[in-house]
């Protein structure tokens, strides 16, 4: 194994894709109630992070040390929901606290709401409408300087107590760079999210075609996977796509498994992939333990790595026990995906919202 580097360099690590399976059928309709904010999802659920008690920062490499692969999950969090946030931040911005701007009923006599305001010189428009009695199309779109205007979010709200159900949404990162100049990459994200329960949230986010215009790598279509549990814990899957290793040409794929429980520790299970051919060659696989305070525990890499000493037990981490990362994830069209997020998603009806519906346009005024 090489030493890694670049740690920020791949900003993907929670990202999603459950194939669609059914849209709305076209016989039900709105019940006519007025869209409120109850009907505006709780923006804080899909952006939520419960941290292990570990502080952010660089990777030391040793038993003792700030853990390695618990730095690279954090950095590859922070900038996934970074670029999901420059977008629902938008949503909380306009609506948050606010009554709509207007309301009433469209020309298919569905209700509506419309919150209008603006942001570092861009004009937006939220608007909810209600499609069935506990189902909302969402459509954002922002204009700058009096031109066109550019959808930056489309999706689908499937309600089931004020603020909380599940849902699909769709984000322009395309718009959202032209309009804010930020996150400054191409592409979209397709978010699944379910924040019907009170002890757990779940959020998967698909980067579609997602490319750095500054950089001459290939579009990015990863997925990553993760649940989190209030003062309890939780989970992701996820797969970072970056230069790794200053000793191969190309970049490589870093596909990890990472749980955690709030206070006490965590571990992460990974395989490193080069994909430097087209076709991904497996590297090695990575196993770390850490405690409350986000220092290694333990470590073991196959081959060894000469970085990185394999020392301590990471068979068992606070009775988080060891993984296999699967080969099919360390690609660059790499998921991972996890059976309870998958159960969270379906219970919430997340799952059954197909593309067609996620990017209709529908609604808008």
């Amino acid at each position: 194994m090489r030493k890694l580097r670049g740690m920020a360099a791949a900003a993907i690590a929670i990202a999603w894709a459950i194939g669609g399976c059914t849209s709305q059928d076209s016989s039900t309709t709105a019940s006519g109630e007025a869209v409120t904010q109850d009907d505006v999802v709780k923006i804080a659920d899909l952006l939520v992070v419960e941290g292990d008690g570990a502080a952010d920062g660089a990777a030391a490499g040793a038993v003792g040390k700030p853990a390695t692969l618990l730095a690279l999950a954090q950095q590859d969090d922070t900038a996934a929901r970074n670029a999901l946030a420059v977008v629902l931040n938008v949503v909380s911005d306009l609506a948050e606290g606010k009554a709509p701007t207007t309301t009433g009923d469209n020309t298919a006599q569905q209700p509506y709401a419309l919150w209008t305001g603006s942001k570092a010189g861009v004009d937006l428009k939220f608007w909810v409408v209600r499609t069935a009695t506990d189902r909302l199309r969402y459509l954002v779109t922002g204009s700058k300087a009096g031109g066109p205007q550019k959808f930056l979010l489309t999706g689908v709200f499937l309600k089931k107590a004020p603020k909380v159900g599940g849902g699909r949404l769709h984000v322009s990162l395309t718009n959202a760079s032209a309009l804010f100049g930020a996150p400054g990459k191409t592409g979209s994200l397709h978010v699944w999210f379910a924040n019907h329960k009170s002890d757990v949230k779940g959020r998967r986010i698909a980067f579609v075609n997602v490319s750095d215009p500054s950089k001459a790598d290939m579009p990015v279509n990863v997925v990553g996977d993760a649940l989190v549990r209030p003062g309890v814990g939780g989970q992701a899957r996820t797969i970072a796509i970056g230069d790794w290793t200053d000793l191969l040409p190309g970049v490589e794929a870093l596909a990890m498994r990472v749980r955690w429980k709030t206070g006490v520790g965590g571990r992460a299970d990974a395989l490193l992939a080069s994909l430097a051919t087209g076709q991904p060659k497996t590297l090695a696989s990575l196993h770390e333990c850490w405690g409350k305070d986000g220092v290694r525990t333990g470590y073991l890499a196959t081959p060894a790595d000469p970085n990185n000493p394999n020392e301590g037990a990471v068979d068992k981490c606070f009775e988080l026990e060891q993984q296999e990362v699967p080969a099919t994830a360390a690609r660059r069209d790499g998921q991972d995906p996890d059976p309870e997020l998958d159960a969270l998603l379906l219970d919430s009806g997340a799952a059954a919202i197909d593309e067609a519906e996620a990017d209709s346009q529908d609604g808008s005024i």
